[in-house]
């Protein structure tokens, strides 16, 4: 588990970057209709009871300037006839570095086999689309989608990652802009 300490001068290009992400995904629900596969790296349908006709998606993946930082747009797509809680997701430690739990949604490098977790801040708290950042959509409506963002810290010679959340398939072979 990393845990991540700024210096002052890194902060504002963190807080910059993070904000990027935040705002970007300030919209929360958008219907599955709208440019429906426009901004879609991979998908990974659910994989378990809670999660079936749902399914996550991969919608942008950056690295910063100095080129150690990744941030990973991702998105629940709900294609069922009815709206669905998604407190399981968050029930299930998948945004908490508490206890025994790393924060569930991870990137994995498959050249290298390498599992990387979201970043955690000088708080414990998981850099991350979750309880501190407040950008935790707990419903997706009937045909659309909640949107979420992970930051994690990927060596500058990765192109390509793994996505995995808890609950849904893999999305594989995501490229790295």
């Amino acid at each position: 588990m990393m845990v991540v300490t700024v210096p002052k001068l890194r902060q504002k290009t963190l807080g910059a970057f993070a904000c990027t992400a935040l705002l970007i995904l300030a919209s929360g629900s958008a219907s599955a209709d709208e440019n429906e596969n426009e901004g879609i790296l991979g998908t990974g349908e659910g994989n378990e009871s809670r999660s079936d006709g749902l399914h996550a998606e991969a919608n942008r993946v950056e690295r910063n300037e100095s080129g150690n930082l990744v941030s990973v747009d991702w998105s629940i797509a709900n294609e069922t006839d009815s709206d669905l809680a998604l407190t399981w997701l968050y029930e299930q430690e998948t945004y908490t570095y508490n206890g025994n739990f790393y924060s569930g949604v991870t990137a994995v490098d498959s050249e290298t086999d390498t599992r990387y977790h979201p970043l955690m801040d000088q708080a414990g708290e998981c850099v991350c689309a979750g309880n501190i950042s407040g950008q935790f959509y707990e419903r997706v409506v009937s045909g659309g989608k909640s949107a979420y963002w992970s930051l994690f810290s990927v060596p500058s010679d990765v192109e390509t990652l793994t996505l995995e959340v808890p609950g849904f398939e893999p999305i594989e072979d995501i490229p790295i802009d």
